[in-house]
């Protein structure tokens, strides 16, 4: 188990290609997401290029949230213009489409990028929430996840299914960066 802590160690502190940069981000956003009791299908990740503008698609209960993430550096001074939350408005009429019979979705707008004030104003006239969240490479990226059968199993962000594993947290699931963690708690890695 140590060789899989070095392993995991080393994938957080290397460097990405853009990629895979975008791909770290829009992890941590689901991180903070689904730690706060939210199902967060990584719709950027899995549909690529095909995304529609929607890198995250969350829901609870009857709200859906559609959550278009950018990981803009700020050393190039990126900033996000009214262009940039078009997609995301357009991607959101698109959703309300598809499901008529849904709640009609929060669009969030989040970014490592400065708004620009004409920006705002359009976030505000277009009902988009706007942040700004920081990348943060160290969040604990282990997913602890009790599936179907029962059985308690842990994943890293360089496993083929990683993305595909969903936690809720009110199930006893959980993220770590931990290994120890996750043997203690009954979870075992089948890589």
């Amino acid at each position: 188990m140590n060789d899989l802590q070095r392993k995991y160690n080393s994938y957080k502190k290397k460097s990405h290609d853009n990629l895979g940069i975008g791909h770290f981000y829009e992890r941590q956003i689901r991180y903070l997401y689904e730690t706060k009791g939210w199902r967060v299908e990584p719709y950027g990740i899995l549909k690529g290029k095909s995304d529609l503008g929607r890198d995250l698609i969350c829901t609870k209960k009857k709200q859906v949230l559609i959550i278009q993430a950018k990981n803009w550096s700020v050393k190039n001074k990126k900033t996000i213009y009214p262009k940039h939350l078009m997609q995301l408005a357009g991607s959101i009429l698109h959703y309300i489409n598809q499901n008529p019979k849904h709640k009609i979705p929060t669009g969030v707008f989040i970014t490592t990028a400065k708004f620009h004030d004409d920006t705002k104003k359009v976030a505000k006239a277009l009902n988009i929430q706007h942040r700004n969240i920081k990348l943060d490479k160290n969040y604990p990226m282990i997913k602890c996840n009790i599936n179907r059968k029962g059985k308690r199993l842990f994943f890293f962000p360089f496993d083929k299914l990683y993305d595909n594993v969903h936690i809720d947290i009110s199930n006893g699931e959980f993220y770590t960066d931990k290994i120890s963690e996750c043997i203690k708690k009954g979870f075992k890695y089948v890589g």
